[in-house]
């Protein structure tokens, strides 16, 4: 019995890369194996006791591990390993579908750490060839069962935690000179099923060895020569360095999505290394394809024809229509998101606190529009080279009404409208309100349109073609909000909102001046995800447009 757990224990250390103890556990193993009953049973009691230092028969870097084991019993030493490897291991160890020594198999033979090595090659048979049918059918049901235990990340959360251990590898480990956030982040999905980095090194093995040094990370569940996965604020992430030749495949690997993968992968052939994703797409006869449209949805087919849009990017945008103060629920002041957007070099920006009936912590009350265009006014006096408009975010209430009437709405530069409440409406009722503000004269934009809450709440089941109709023809504009909760309008209904010839505004719906670059580029992303131009964007295009876009509806 010990012999064969301190064998399954070095199987589990090697995984995490810790080969010199595993090779000090399987050379114990071995000598306890050439012992008779009775001297096994002498060892044990001498375990037991804490009397190994002068034992020939174990390396002197194992003893803590064989007390341990003879002291809890193999049970509770092997379940403690498991929780030091990678979640996917770890889960089909307890699942019952491997072996200790089969997920060490599965990690040097076949590269599987994580559940989409698992997935991918269960796809492309590489686990046939591999293992045999009877494993092939149990990891194939694990693989299942697994994938809706997965712990999905928003995708908000996702990058910061992308961008600090980033940041920490950046500092320090400089031999990796190329670095970026791969898998669902890099195509901004909102919900994030594995966290990946891909980095570049002339030397990926000693790269891999800084990584894993680095302070601040929880744990390291997996080393091997050019990838760790690491764990980081609770949260396992995948890091993979490339060497220069082939730093194109592995982030294009490590991108996703699958269809996407299989698709090029098919019309490459026979694969070479690529230093650049533009050599792999070249392979495959197409021009490169932006990570945000990956999504095996008419991507390949457009690329092939020439008709891949130019997406809108942040060089585009040039200014920010939704943001909130201390006037409402934000929680900088007036001052401070002014300055920060100046920072960020915008042409123009409105200021839109929420108005009486949102269910906000603070709200904008009628008496206290007057005091903040007073405060506008002067902060403009100082910020000669950005406009601030003077907006508002009003409720649309159950009837339809807005919780401002037109007295109040009709001095402002713009005004933007939200269905926060559904007062337990159907989608029939919510999407006659939500018709009723868009045919609103004042209304000049629809404010995350399905109001959902990322990995929350799915949103409005709205009649969408209904509003897209009543948006294009009344010349109000639906949102792509960056709020991290919010990234609606989402890709797939930015994308029918622009076929539907709806214009589309990207905006931070920021509450911290910190946050403005950050959820801007969320909702640049989400917007990417919908194959979003700017020619459908109101805010990338300059001041003048956009009131007359606003003036142009007033005057209907």
């Amino acid at each position: 019995m010990l012999p064969s757990t301190l064998d399954a224990l070095a199987d589990l250390s090697e995984i995490r890369g810790a080969a010199a103890e595993a090779a000090g556990m399987r050379a114990t193993a071995g000598s306890i194996r050439r012992m008779s009953p009775a001297d096994q049973a002498a060892f044990t009691r001498r375990a037991r006791r804490g009397r190994l230092e002068e034992e020939a028969a174990i390396d002197p870097g194992v003893q803590w591990r064989v007390r341990e084991l003879v002291a809890g019993g193999p049970d509770a030493a092997v379940a403690a390993a498991r929780a030091g490897i990678p979640w996917l291991l770890r889960r089909l160890l307890e699942l019952v579908a491997i072996t200790p020594s089969d997920a060490l198999l599965l990690v040097q033979q076949l590269g599987i750490v994580t559940l989409p090595d698992l997935v991918a090659t269960l796809h492309d048979g590489r686990l046939a060839q591999q293992r045999s049918a009877a494993v092939v059918t149990r990891l194939k049901a694990a693989a299942l069962a697994l994938g809706q235990e997965v712990r999905l990340v928003p995708l908000g959360r996702a990058t910061e935690l992308l961008d600090a251990v980033c940041a920490a590898i950046e500092r320090g480990c400089p031999s990796i000179d190329l670095l970026t956030p791969a898998g669902d982040a890099r195509r901004f999905e909102s919900l994030v099923s594995s966290l990946v980095i891909v980095g570049r090194a002339s030397d990926p093995q000693a790269a891999i060895e800084a990584v894993s040094s680095l302070g601040g990370l929880d744990d390291v569940r997996h080393r091997g020569g050019r990838r760790a996965v690491v764990v980081f604020q609770q949260t396992e992430i995948d890091i993979r360095v490339a060497a220069p030749d082939d730093y194109g495949t592995v982030l294009f690997n490590a991108t996703g999505s699958t269809s996407h993968l299989r698709a090029v992968h098919e019309r490459r052939g026979r694969a070479r290394l690529a230093p650049g994703e533009e050599a792999v797409y070249a392979d495959a006869g197409l021009p490169f394809i932006p990570p945000e449209l990956r999504e095996g949805a008419g991507e390949i087919e457009a690329a092939a024809a020439g008709r891949l849009p130019g997406l809108v990017q942040r060089e585009h945008i040039r200014g920010d229509l939704h943001m909130h103060t201390t006037r409402s629920d934000g929680a900088d002041t007036l001052d401070a998101m002014v300055a920060e957007s100046a920072a960020l070099g915008y042409e123009y920006i409105a200021i839109t606190d929420h108005s009486e009936r949102a269910a906000a912590g603070r709200t904008l009350g009628r008496g206290d529009l007057d005091r903040q265009r007073s405060e506008i006014a002067a902060l403009q006096d100082r910020y000669p080279r950005l406009r601030i408009l003077r907006g508002i975010e009003v409720d649309i209430m159950p009837d339809g009404r807005l919780d401002f009437d037109d007295r109040l709405l009709e001095p402002l530069d713009i005004v933007l409208a939200s269905l926060h409440d559904s007062a337990g409406h159907d989608p029939a009722a919510l999407t006659r309100r939500c018709l009723a503000a868009i045919r609103h004269p004042l209304v000049n934009v629809i404010t995350h349109p399905a109001n959902r809450l990322v990995g929350r709440r799915a949103g409005y089941a709205l009649d969408f073609d209904a509003v897209y109709a009543a948006a294009a023809e009344t010349g109000t504009a639906l949102e792509v909000d960056g709020a991290p909760s919010h990234l609606d309008l989402d890709g797939e209904h930015a994308r029918r909102a622009v076929a539907a010839g709806v214009t589309l505004t990207i905006d931070s719906d920021c509450h911290r001046a910190r946050s403005l670059q950050r959820q801007m580029a969320l909702g640049i992303g989400t917007a990417r995800r919908g194959w979003v131009e700017p020619r459908h964007v109101l805010n990338a295009r300059p001041l003048r447009d956009v009131l007359a876009f606003v003036a142009a509806k007033r005057r209907r």
